[in-house]
C-alpha cells in the first residue's frame, strides 16, 4: 500500500497525529529530497538510521518508478512532498498515476496544503474555483494570462456566472514581480488575492485590486519572499 502523508508547510505543528505515527511504523519512504525528509523525521524526534528512502524528483528516470511500482507490490511505502500535499503540483503524481494504471492500493491523509487556506482566506465566492498549479515559466504564460481575462471579459460581457469563478495558481518568488507587469500590462481590472508564508509567523493573506497590491510591494509592505498563491477574481 502506498501511502500519501501530506508534511507542514512551514509550521512544524501542522501535522497530524496519524502521520506522526505513521512517521514511526513504515520503514520506506519515497520523497523529493531526503535530507529534508530526515530533518523532518528528527524535529520530531523520530529514529530514521534504519529506515529505507528513496528519491522522485520531477527528473526521476522512469525505470526507477517502475522499480517503486515493484517495492509496492509486497511492501508498505509512504510518499512524501518537500513540503504539503503530494501531487499538488508535485512529481508525486506520477507515481500515484502508475499506481492506478496497475491496481496498487493507495491512500490518502487530509492535512496539510497552502492551496486552500489561500482559497478560503480570499473571500471570494470559492463555491467553484479553477486551479492551474505553477504558470509555466515563459512558453505558454502569456497565452493563459490573457485567456483568463478573456474569459472574464466575455463571460462579463455575455451576463454569464462564469466571471465570478475565482482562478488560483501558484507562483515563484523569482517571478511574482513580473506576474503584476503582466497583468498590468494586460489591463487587469478585478480582484486579486495574494497569500504567502501561510501558518508561519509572518504569514500575510491581502485580497484587494492590482494597483494596490502593485504599491505594497514598491513600499516593501508584501515583501517577495517565499512562493504565492495568487487568485484571481
Amino acid at each position: 500500500m502506498l501511502y500519501i502523508i501530506p508534511t507542514p508547510i512551514w509550521n512544524k505543528e501542522d501535522i497530524s497525529l496519524r502521520a506522526l505515527r505513521l512517521f514511526k511504523e513504515l520503514n520506506m519512504f519515497i520523497c523529493e529530497d531526503t535530507r529534508t525528509f530526515k530533518n523532518l523525521l528528527s524535529m520530531y524526534e523520530i529514529d530514521y538510521k534504519n529506515k529505507t528512502f528513496y528519491s522522485l524528483t520531477s527528473f526521476t528516470e522512469q525505470w526507477k518508478i517502475k522499480h517503486y511500482l515493484n517495492l509496492l507490490s509486497d511492501n508498505d511505502i509512504w510518499l512524501v512532498s518537500e513540503a504539503g500535499t503530494p501531487w499538488l503540483s508535485d512529481p508525486g503524481k506520477n507515481l500515484i498515476k502508475l499506481c492506478n494504471e496497475n491496481k496498487i492500493k493507495y491512500t490518502i491523509l487530509p492535512w496539510t496544503n497552502a492551496l486552500i487556506p489561500a482559497v478560503v482566506a480570499s473571500g471570494f465566492d470559492t463555491s467553484s474555483f479553477v486551479f492551474l498549479g505553477f504558470l509555466p515559466q515563459k512558453k505558454w504564460r502569456q497565452t493563459i494570462l490573457k485567456q483568463i481575462i478573456k474569459w472574464k471579459e466575455e463571460s462579463k460581457k455575455f451576463g454569464m456566472r462564469w466571471e465570478k469563478i475565482p482562478v488560483f495558481f501558484y507562483e515563484s518568488v523569482h517571478r511574482f514581480e513580473k506576474l503584476l507587469k503582466e497583468l498590468k500590462e494586460l489591463n487587469f481590472e478585478w480582484k486579486i488575492s495574494i497569500s504567502r508564508e501561510i501558518s508561519k509567523m509572518f504569514e500575510q493573506i491581502i485580497t484587494t485590486n492590482l494597483d494596490e497590491i502593485i504599491d505594497l510591494v514598491k513600499t516593501k509592505k508584501l515583501p517577495i519572499k517565499w512562493e504565492f498563491v495568487v487568485g484571481l477574481y
